[in-house]
């Protein structure tokens, strides 16, 4: 039994943001070609940091780095909005929903997990991060006219905390699987909890 694990930090989204993600997979797949792996709407998640395969020995350091970090964040607005490609829509190799609200806070949640990960030896981002919610994945780059599609329905919720996820593999697609919880805005809280007065 392998003593490793793929892992990544992520939020998770709502049911009504996975709704509308749902609902763009279909606008979009009326103008993609065949070639196209999309996303089962259950995995869907706005990424921050894929850690790859780590030891499970490591799980337990970068948890406590991680909750660290994220301990003086707090909640915010996300909201997602337009169709992208990358690295472009002429040579696709994922299709994806960008963030039109919250994408600062979201790489300030990025870099913080970044630096938490070093503690495991996990290499460092060297590309800007860019935050989006991935859609689908291609085999083959192709050429995508995204401005066919109808645009995706707007879409809004507040961030309240990242998951750190394992991600099993099997022959039908990836289940990830919660690992720890980092809800942010814990300092405050816990802060609040030690200055409480006596009932």
């Amino acid at each position: 039994m392998s003593d490793h694990l793929r892992a990544f930090f992520a939020v998770e989204l709502p049911a009504d943001a996975r709704a509308r993600a749902a609902e763009s997979i279909e606008r979009l797949a009326a103008v993609a070609r065949s070639g196209v792996r999309w996303m089962a709407p259950e995995t869907l998640h706005l990424t921050l940091k894929f850690l790859g395969e780590i030891r499970e020995d490591d799980v337990a350091r970068v948890r406590e780095r991680a909750r660290a970090k994220l301990a003086p964040e707090h909640p915010f607005d996300v909201g997602l909005a337009g169709y992208g490609a990358f690295p472009n829509a002429r040579e696709a190799r994922a299709l994806w929903v960008g963030v039109r609200e919250g994408a600062s806070s979201l790489a300030r949640l990025a870099r913080k997990l970044d630096a938490a990960a070093r503690a495991i030896g996990a290499p460092r981002e060297h590309r800007p991060f860019e935050p989006h919610l991935t859609l689908g994945r291609l085999r083959d780059p192709l050429r995508v006219e995204l401005e066919r599609a109808a645009p995706p329905e707007p879409v809004a919720w507040t961030v309240s905390e990242v998951v750190l996820f394992e991600s099993r593999l099997s022959q039908s697609g990836a289940r990830h699987v919660p690992l720890a919880r980092f809800p942010l805005g814990a300092a405050s809280e816990l802060e609040a909890a030690d200055f409480a007065p006596e009932p």
